[in-house]
């Protein structure tokens, strides 16, 4: 899929799948090197979740290999055609989704607060598949169109709900969605830990305090990322999200 087509695709259905944009040696490197740092007692006040779906906020931080996938020229020009060419990289985390997981909440992203959900993007999120995404190891699940809707799905939505696509791909693919999409974890039904890199961009008038695991960019990670992911990441840098986020 081109750019273009999967500008296209992502404004028709509300998400969209890059191939094989990384090759499958590198994504095996970083799902490895994630599942260390989730077993890592460093990391533990940056961890969220279960025994079966954890996040791990602040990953710049902790992996410089996920900037090359913050940076990738294709990603990119999908997202700044949705949220315009000054849109920042808000945060970069990984989500293992261990085997015995059941179906995530299908959900929509950063729209809590909103009466009414808005009809012009507020965020493109993206998943990078570091292992093969499958419908038994708890690809992500989605339902297509609905970012059309301008509302929250309804709660719960079942496994097995005829209108739940399951968006399988290879290792190295990375999938991007509009904010509004409804979407979630499958479940995962294999013996495999699903792994996923995480990358969200947001225009700069969003206000990134709804998001409460997110996490700032640290100095001294500041100094050494290549130029333009500190253009997208300025905005973020301090030790603490008291130093960098806005309140309500």
């Amino acid at each position: 899929m081109s750019t273009q087509e999967a500008i296209e695709h992502l404004e028709t259905y509300g998400y969209c799948i890059l191939e094989e944009r990384i090759l499958p040696e590198q994504a095996d490197q970083m799902a490895r090197k994630y599942l260390e740092l989730h077993a890592s007692p460093k990391v533990k006040p940056y961890l969220a979740g279960d025994a079966y779906y954890q996040t791990l906020f602040g990953l710049m931080n902790f992996d410089d290999s996920c900037w090359s996938c913050a940076l990738h020229s294709d990603v990119l020009a999908v997202a700044r055609h949705f949220v315009g060419p000054k849109c920042r990289v808000v945060e970069a985390v990984s989500k293992p989704v261990w085997p015995g997981a059941p179906i995530q909440r299908v959900h929509v992203d950063s729209a809590g607060d909103f009466i009414r959900i808005p009809d012009v993007p507020w965020m493109i999120n993206t998943i990078w598949m570091l292992t093969d995404f499958t419908r038994e190891n708890g690809a992500t699940v989605v339902v297509p169109m609905s970012h059309r809707s301008r509302k929250s799905p309804p709660v719960p939505m079942k496994p097995d709900d005829p209108l739940l696509k399951s968006i399988t791909g290879r290792r190295g693919s990375v999938m991007m969605w509009h904010g509004g999409l409804w979407h979630g974890a499958g479940a995962n039904t294999s013996q495999e830990i699903r792994v996923g890199l995480n990358i969200a961009y947001y225009p700069p008038w969003f206000n990134h305090a709804r998001e409460g695991g997110h996490q700032p960019v640290w100095p001294e990670t500041y100094e050494r990322m290549p130029k333009e992911l500190q253009e997208m990441s300025k905005c973020r840098v301090g030790r603490t999200r008291a130093d960098v986020y806005e309140t309500p």
